[in-house]
């Protein structure tokens, strides 16, 4: 095997399921954990080549506090060496998980005792996938897994956009098309050991978990991961790396136990016929902090929430809305967003905050120099959703200002000019 080849791999996973009673988040309604479908999981994985190491932390949760990354990220560089960039912790995003935060206008809150002990869990599973580390090679396969994912935006006559999966009905009820692509790629990554045996996978794909039960589950995603270990062995973690889902939900009236299912095998298949290690040099990392501008009160916005006020019966993301607005502090005028980018050979990882719009992704994937891009959406931290300036004032969901979308049109633009020239300076470099 040539050196470009070899490296070496820690991986670890611990169990950070939530006790029975507690809030559950995603949604404008409150719910209350009354049973577990499934346990949810914290999963590392560290790669070291050439005295270079990356580590890539999954959780089963909606999203990634400041808190959680902030303490944990500092936790792991004092006691496995790993500098910040070098850090990426991600977020499955399911909807059946613990609430994290407690946020003005949503009916529940958070237990910081959970969150004082998942970080706790997470930096002690990078520190025993770092002590634990071993000889490997990592194979790299990808394919298209069509018919488990649909764009949740459609295009209406008016020109809007409107939250609806339903089937399209020739344009009877408004509706003319979906409004974006899909990205149906699973890639993959499989390590495995000086026996050729399979001891972790990282698994790429785009879909929005998001069934809403009033019980503990990892949804699609913890199933997939369930059905990696039931072919490979329960000590072999699959992180899954959720990708640019924000406009992007699961097949119309398709179970999510299904999907979760199909994705492994779309996964087993593109891990199973790589025959050829993938080159892992150079390992690098590249961890920006951009500076984005929040949105701003309008006498427009202002007009739009006093019309609100005036419907008789407000649903309850509407009342949210309205609160959320309410309190919206001006300051700061901008955030800076942290914009992380992986590589390993020539396979690149762009981590983003936001629950980020398909085309976003595959401008990202398009324009970069990597052979393979997986674009990670709600890494290090939340923003709210991402969608393009052009599809930022349609009004559907993911682009409502002050509630789901947090930023000025433009702060796609931003992300994604950043992204793509952070992968640039790490290849250029190279050279």
């Amino acid at each position: 095997m040539s050196e470009s080849r070899k490296c070496r791999v820690g991986v670890a996973q611990a169990d950070i399921t939530p006790p029975l009673g507690s809030n559950l988040g995603g949604y404008f309604h409150a719910r209350i954990a009354k049973e577990a479908r499934g346990k949810l999981y914290t999963r590392t994985m560290v790669i070291e080549n050439g005295g270079k190491l990356i580590a890539v932390i999954a959780n089963d949760l909606l999203y990634i506090t400041d808190e959680i990354s902030i303490k944990a990220r500092e936790k792991i560089s004092s006691s496995c060496g790993l500098s910040p960039e070098e850090i990426m912790i991600t977020a499955t995003h399911t909807h059946t998980g613990p609430a994290l935060l407690t946020i003005p206008g949503l009916p529940y809150d958070h237990d910081p005792a959970y969150v004082g002990e998942l970080i706790e869990k997470i930096v002690q599973g990078a520190r025993e996938a770092c002590d634990s580390m071993f000889d490997a090679e990592i194979y790299f396969g990808k394919t298209e897994a069509e018919g488990f994912s649909i764009n949740k935006l459609c295009r209406m006559k008016n020109g809007k956009d409107i939250y609806d999966i339903r089937p399209m009905d020739g344009g009877k009820d408004g509706r003319i098309g979906f409004s974006a692509p899909l990205d149906n790629s699973v890639q993959v990554l499989c390590v495995r050991d000086n026996d050729k045996k399979a001891r972790a996978f990282a698994i790429n794909y785009a879909c929005h978990p998001n069934s809403g039960p009033d019980y503990i589950w990892a949804e699609w995603p913890g199933e997939m991961a369930e059905t990696i270990s039931g072919v490979y062995g329960q000590d072999v973690p699959c992180l899954f790396l959720q990708g640019t889902a924000g406009d992007v939900d699961c097949m119309y009236k398709l179970p999510h136990d299904q999907i979760g299912r199909g994705i492994a095998g779309a996964a087993i298949m593109a891990a199973e016929r790589e025959r050829t290690p993938l080159s892992v040099l150079p390992v690098d990392s590249r961890l920006r902090y951009v500076p984005v501008p929040r949105l701003s009160k309008t006498p427009e916005t202002d007009r739009i929430m006093n019309e609100l006020r005036k419907k008789p019966d407000l649903s309850l993301p509407e009342q949210s809305w309205l609160t959320r607005y309410d309190l919206w502090n001006p300051e700061p005028r901008e955030i800076k967003i942290p914009i992380h980018c992986m590589r390993l050979g020539n396979i690149a990882m762009v981590g983003m905050p936001w629950e980020v719009f398909t085309s976003i992704g595959l401008e990202i994937k398009r324009y970069s120099p990597a052979a393979n891009t997986m674009v990670v959406e709600l890494a290090n931290t939340r923003c709210g959703y991402l969608p393009p300036i052009e599809q930022s004032h349609r009004d559907g969901y993911g682009e409502w200002t002050f509630i789901t979308r947090l930023f000025v049109p433009e702060a796609a633009t931003i992300a994604a000019d950043n992204a793509i020239e952070m992968l640039w300076e790490m290849w250029d470099a190279s050279r």
